[in-house]
């Protein structure tokens, strides 16, 4: 199955009042890593299709502050005739931040449910 391993810095932006990222920022990094993962595989993000979300769920261990490096890994879990699911674990140094799971379904421009492209399912 597909995976891959990002990192990035922490944006003083990304942080809430406490000085601490806010969770919905946690989800974006896990589908920055999702869209780095699909362009790596020649796979167009937003181009004529689609990849909405239709579930998601995360579970929070500790926190990240401004300038922490994350590391976020995303790798394709299982997939389905139109919809894949992914699971990111989110570290900082080897300490784990958050972990979680997506599912996505494929649509063309007209929003209808498309099969899956081949280079996800090698």
């Amino acid at each position: 199955m597909p995976s891959l391993t990002v990192t990035r810095k922490v944006a003083f932006s990304d942080t809430d009042a406490a000085g601490v990222v806010h969770f919905s920022k946690i989800l974006c990094y896990a589908e920055d890593a999702e869209h780095e993962l699909l362009e790596s595989l020649g796979l167009a993000v937003f181009q004529n299709c689609g990849w909405p979300r239709v579930h998601i769920d995360c579970d929070y261990r500790a926190p990240l502050v401004f300038g922490d490096i994350a590391s976020i890994d995303i790798e394709l879990a299982e997939t389905g005739r139109t919809s894949v699911s992914w699971k990111f674990s989110i570290k900082k140094g080897g300490q784990l931040i958050a972990t979680g799971t997506s599912k996505n379904v494929y649509l063309d421009a007209k929003g209808i449910p498309q099969p899956i492209p081949a280079a996800l399912l090698s």
